[in-house]
């Protein structure tokens, strides 16, 4: 049986990480006398530090999309690009630089790039991560400093000069997006509601795992379809559990991780979620699923479960590859970014068994990484191709 205190390490592009139960904290680790997760990281910096070294003066390996890079770094100078901000992104050729300052115990970089930052010799409030990536110039990057997950204390967006331009959004929403709370085994549970305005005949409509992103997506969504580029849609967001033992998020969204957990949630939806948003807009029926990242694996795995209530889904950096045999029955949409390794190759996996199961497949692919950036940029054309089908 697998010890839930240990600590123990990996290794993902080129860098190596510390793996562990996220359902157990470092204080009950601390208590029992165990390495804690922090423990386990500053005892890798070395070893990483001394990688990144030797990368500095390297290129990418032609298999590797990014590898961090490290020189010694004048705090002066540093300072000075900050200036009176305390986060600093800006490239040099294909090499990222961020810098932060603050007080903390060993911040971390999520967003599009993941990466635990380290301190600038000869400060003491100074952290900085250098990344060399491919295909920078094209890349739109999200950096969110973390000192605490999930707390962030500063971001920015980076946008390389060949990047994309960024789909319109509306500025203040002419449809309506409400939230309701309704009840899943005895706790209440939010939901969201987008109804696009105007709307003339009966509309699909598709389930969102992680409901809150909705309010990120919906102005979006609702300016492409206000241009035409996509039908109207209406969106019903089940947000994640909001509390619960361990991590009640991945028993919902996971199959494999809590079976009978996750068939509940799933039927909730089906049974409940739908049946009341059907009353709530002129419903055509037709249901999607979407999600990104666990919430991806959910919608993937829920539109192979019931096909009967969904026609398709869109699954966005889905953590875990299928583990069960697909059926053809639904059209999918799925995708990862080129900075997401472990996301991409599941996305790419999803793909590939999909399409070998006769399934209508769109793959896509993005120069970034885990970034709800990203999703967003996806959300309408994939809603596009869901819906309208080719005579």
């Amino acid at each position: 049986m697998a010890d839930r205190l240990d600590v123990w390490t990996y290794e993902i592009d080129g860098e190596l990480e510390a793996a562990y139960d996220h359902a157990v904290t470092d204080d009950e680790r601390a208590a029992a006398g165990r390495e804690t997760v922090a423990q386990h990281l500053r005892s890798l910096v070395t070893a990483n530090k001394i990688r990144a070294a030797e990368n500095w003066s390297e290129k990418l390996p032609p298999d590797a999309e990014i590898r961090r890079v490290w020189t010694p770094r004048d705090p002066a100078a540093l300072r000075a690009r900050l200036d009176d901000d305390d986060l600093a992104v800006w490239s040099e050729d294909d090499v990222l630089h961020i810098v932060w300052r603050g007080s903390c115990e060993y911040p971390r970089i999520s967003g599009g790039v993941q990466f635990l930052m380290w301190p600038v010799d000869g400060a003491d409030d100074l952290w900085e991560v250098s990344l060399r990536i491919r295909r920078l110039d094209e890349s739109v990057i999200s950096v969110y400093v973390c000192p605490d997950a999930p707390t962030i204390v500063a971001e920015r967006e980076w946008r390389g000069k060949l990047a994309p331009p960024a789909l319109p959004e509306v500025s203040e929403l002419q449809g309506t997006l409400e939230e309701h709370r309704l009840t899943f085994l005895g706790e209440p549970r939010t939901v969201a509601l987008y109804v696009p305005p105007g709307t003339h005949g009966l509309i699909p409509a598709v389930c969102l795992a992680d409901g809150q992103m909705l309010a990120a997506f919906a102005p979006v969504v609702e300016a492409a379809i206000l241009a035409g580029t996509c039908p109207p849609v209406a969106v019903v967001g089940v947000f994640c559990a909001e509390s619960g033992s361990g991590d009640p998020r991945s028993h919902e969204y996971l199959p494999a991780h809590d079976p009978e957990r996750y068939a509940a949630h799933l039927a909730f939806v089906t049974d409940e979620v739908i049946p009341w948003a059907d009353e709530r807009f002129p419903a055509s029926g037709v249901w999607l699923t979407a999600g990104a990242s666990s919430g991806a694996v959910w919608a993937l795995n829920a539109a192979q479960r019931r096909p009967d209530v969904f026609s398709g889904a869109l699954g966005l950096s889905p953590g875990i590859p299928p583990e069960t045999e697909l059926h053809a029955l639904t059209r999918n949409y799925v995708g990862g970014g080129t900075l997401e390794s472990g996301f991409r190759w599941s996305a790419d996996d999803w793909a590939t068994k999909l399409s070998a199961a006769g399934a209508k497949v769109r793959h896509v692919e993005w120069a970034g990484g885990h970034d709800i950036y990203w999703w967003s940029q996806h959300f309408p054309p994939a809603l596009t191709w869901l819906t309208v089908r080719p005579e």
